[in-house]
């Protein structure tokens, strides 16, 4: 999620509610993040979402692609 520019790393050591509040905030507060969030949430719709995320599990425990 970091990677996609959704989300800050806060290390465990740094994870105070002060630190955690802030870093949620600065999310929460950026256009871009919101942006980029929706731009994920429409492509999962595409994709299928967990449907498909469903049917990829089964056809390959069937043995099976699902492709």
């Amino acid at each position: 999620l970091v990677e996609l520019g959704i989300a800050h790393r806060v290390d465990t050591a740094d994870a105070t509610p002060e630190r955690l509040r802030a870093a949620l905030l600065d999310l929460v507060g950026d256009p871009e993040v919101a942006r980029r969030s929706a731009r994920l949430r429409e492509d999962a719709l595409t994709e299928g979402g967990t449907s498909r995320a469903a049917d990829l599990i089964e056809a390959e425990l069937k043995g099976g692609s699902g492709r």
